[in-house]
């Protein structure tokens, strides 16, 4: 492993600095030299966690404790925690309800509740962000790998539903990231293994996959999205509708399969369509890079590259540690060869900066709140098949009246 990071000195290196723009994972409970210096070294901007790195609530905890230590400065501490089929913590607290039984039940007061009780857990646990909401429209698709874990078809339900639990979460200060944008509900195959290609039109996802998305980042401040996971899904309508609306006079040909690129190093998809359309100036942080659908076709540090000058401003690492620092390096390097500006970096810092300033300072570890928590789960649970079979209903969240409430389509 390379020294740099380490050496001596209070000015931050380059490489320190692109560090910033990785969010890594590890393989370990507990971390031991090896894995201290590697994040010395790599200071990373954030650090998820899976199963692999759970036995119990206090080591997680400690886990956390040592990750922040480590890092050197403040850093993101997040994991997919969306309940259901993602549950990495099923073996040390109760576990959590998916996000098809808040559809069934379709109780906005209990997705707020789920979402308020997973933040309390989070916190205890010492994690800041959470990679939830799903936010793609879709039912129990069993080729995309989402099964369970979407809130509806139709758009205001999952707006409704998603919107009550980000707002719980929000205010229990665990940030929330919206994913799979624009949304995987078109896809026909899992990501984890091959690249989905979402043949909707570019009308179909401005009316329909983009809604949820765009009601959660312009509407009231609590259930506001203050992060956003970009899809490995390729989305030629858009991509190519995006491609004619910004082109100008004298602009060189469109690269040969330019519109079948993963969302991720799509410049249409995350800059025109995110920053420029949408306005959205939250942390955008990409789907894991080593993923089927990306690796393909190009190397982790090549993915990583061409995500950060797509307009992402994280790009998630999960497994090997020869990718994070093959990575990082080839971050630094196009920052010296000018084939990447420094205000990048800069914008990153500062959406980064933002995020750990909502999330706020750490808590200690209660084990009689996090029992409490546990066990509030459990009645949860009952709430949620209560509803399901009794067809309570509860209106529309953010509405005075009950009414559907408008989308945010232009």
């Amino acid at each position: 492993m390379s020294q740099q990071g380490l050496a001596g000195g209070s000015a931050e290196s380059l490489e320190e600095k692109v560090g910033r723009l990785l969010f890594v994972g590890l393989p370990v409970t507990k971390l031991d030299r090896h894995w201290r210096e590697f994040l010395r070294e790599v200071r990373p901007g954030g650090v998820i966690l899976f199963g692999r790195n759970v036995e119990s609530a206090e080591q997680v905890t400690l886990l956390n404790a040592q990750i922040r230590d480590a890092a050197g400065r403040e850093v993101l501490i997040g994991v997919d925690q969306e309940g259901g089929l993602v549950d990495r913590f099923r073996d040390i607290i109760e576990p959590m309800p998916s996000a098809k039984a808040v559809r069934n039940a379709g109780r906005a007061d209990l997705a707020e509740k789920f979402g308020s009780l997973s933040a309390r857990a989070l916190r205890l646990m010492g994690f800041n962000i959470n990679f939830a909401p799903v936010l793609d429209l879709s039912g129990d698709n069993e080729d995309n790998g989402l099964r369970a874990r979407t809130f509806g078809v139709n758009p205001e339900t999952v707006s409704m539903l998603a919107g009550a639990y980000l707002e719980g979460l929000q205010r229990g200060q665990v940030v929330g990231c919206g994913k799979h944008f624009p949304g995987l509900g078109g896809s026909k195959v899992d990501s984890h293994r091959n690249l989905p290609v979402v043949t909707h039109t570019w009308q179909e996802i401005f009316q329909k996959d983009l809604v949820p998305f765009m009601d959660l980042m312009f509407h009231r401040p609590g259930e506001r999205l203050r992060s956003v996971m970009v899809s490995h899904a390729a989305f030629p309508d858009i991509s190519e509708f995006l491609q004619d609306l910004f082109r100008q006079e004298g602009d060189p040909e469109t690269i040969q399969g330019l519109h079948q690129f993963p969302a991720t190093i799509s410049g249409n998809v995350t800059t025109r369509l995110l920053r420029l359309i949408l306005k959205f100036d939250g942390l955008v942080i990409t789907d894991d890079m080593e993923m089927g659908a990306v690796v393909q076709t190009l190397t982790v540090p090549e993915a990583c590259l061409r995500a950060i000058e797509a307009g992402s401003d994280m790009v998630l690492i999960c497994e090997r540690e020869e990718n994070v620092l093959a990575s990082r390096d080839e971050l630094a390097r196009a920052v010296r060869e000018k084939r990447l500006s420094a205000r990048v970096l800069a914008a990153a810092e500062r959406r980064l900066s933002w995020a750990l300033k909502l999330a706020g300072e750490p808590e200690s570890f209660d084990a009689e709140e996090f029992e409490t928590v546990s066990r509030q789960m459990a009645l949860l649970k009952r709430e949620l098949k209560s509803a399901e079979e009794t067809g309570e209903y509860t209106p529309l969240f953010g509405t005075a009246d009950g009414g559907t409430r408008r989308s945010s389509n232009f």
